[in-house]
């Protein structure tokens, strides 16, 4: 079992408050990605979590047995740094067993955990080889077997692929989605890239400015945003948001947006005109930056993605986004779902009505 869960955690570095009463649970199998921005305080939850930079107050459970004051390796939980942090002077073999030595392992058992752990990353071939021998993703899976031969209950993971090329983080990617299958534990993997979180994740959780914006599955997030930083932060490219008259705020994902030159979109509720700034080819799909007459009469650039018209640059067009597509947020940016603020939501329909083009 590996369930965490963090009540009140506090973390001040001297006057500066990095998180403040944050609550969260992480359920025991669960592959968890911490996601924000750089500073948002993900880095330092992970570290807590470790027990390796200590919460400033707060309390922390591991299979609802507080390990607040547990010494980092009396805690079960293994840690994968960004920069690998093996040691140099030792061979694949030597940084895998090392721990096992420490802990005082007997040799079969060693050699066992050691064989068996290699052939699951892929390291059979390379335990004589020193990490200066090895390539990027090569020094990456010893970081992994050697948090893995400890067999943690959570594995702890800070953006591990980030030092490799973008094909390398792509196949670690998997890799990675795969270990988790096979062992079947807790993996709670921190990054800035929210394409690696979707793809990843079982569980999202967002974060910015050491607060939870929003939790939950990648689906969850994509589609039933709380609130306009969660919008903009999950989906690429981000989701188009513009300011209604009343204050409150209209959004839509580029890829749900309709765009022609001749089609008249009369059954959207929202509608308007534009010119096509950039176009750029991304294979199957083609991402449009337009110049559209914005609801308050000013002019507000929005992205469109498209799979099939290909329309050239400088071209004027319509755009439109049927009301099951739309997004509404208050003046605080917060979501306003129809079924819950139904006067607020009609309200926002109407500012659409009456300035659409």
């Amino acid at each position: 079992m590996g369930k965490i869960v963090l009540k009140n955690i506090c973390k001040n570095f001297g006057e500066v408050k990095v998180l403040e009463n944050l609550d969260l649970t992480i359920e025991d199998g669960t592959f968890t990605v911490l996601v924000g921005s750089s500073g948002c305080g993900k880095t330092t939850l992970l570290r807590i979590i470790a027990g390796i930079g200590p919460a400033t107050s707060g309390e922390i459970y591991l299979n609802d047995e507080e390990i607040s004051d547990v010494a980092p390796g009396r805690r079960n939980i293994a840690m994968v740094f960004q920069n690998y942090a093996i040691y140099p002077n030792m061979t694949v073999k030597g940084n895998i067993e090392f721990g096992l030595k420490n802990n005082h392992v007997p040799k079969a058992e060693r050699e066992r955990l050691i064989s068996e752990i290699a052939e699951s990353v892929g390291l059979t071939e390379l335990l004589k080889r020193k990490p200066s021998a090895l390539s990027g993703g090569q020094r990456q899976r010893v970081a992994l077997a050697r948090a893995m031969v400890k067999k943690p209950e959570v594995f702890l993971m800070d953006e591990p692929l980030s030092n490799l090329d973008a094909k390398l983080r792509i196949q670690m990617r998997s890799e990675l989605i795969e270990l988790h299958k096979r062992l079947k534990t807790t993996f709670v993997y921190v990054t800035h890239d929210q394409v690696e979180a979707m793809s990843m994740a079982d569980k999202i959780v967002l974060m910015e400015k050491g607060v939870i914006q929003q939790q939950g599955s990648p689906e969850e997030i994509y589609r039933n945003p709380s609130n306009v930083f969660t919008a903009q932060f999950i989906g690429t490219p981000a989701m188009n948001i513009l300011k209604l008259p009343n204050g409150c705020h209209m959004g839509f994902r580029p890829e749900k947006a309709l765009m022609s030159e001749t089609a008249p979109y009369e059954n959207c509720a929202y509608r308007t005109q534009g010119q096509v700034l950039t176009r750029e080819m991304l294979g199957s799909e083609t991402l449009y930056k337009v110049m559209v007459a914005h609801v308050d009469g000013s002019s507000q650039p929005v992205m469109v993605k498209m799979t099939e018209e290909t329309i050239a640059e400088d071209r004027s067009v319509r755009i439109a986004v049927p009301e099951k597509d739309l997004y509404f947020f208050d003046r605080e940016e917060a979501r306003i779902r129809k079924e819950e603020k139904p006067g607020q939501y009609e309200e926002c329909l109407r500012c659409l009505r009456e300035v659409r083009t």
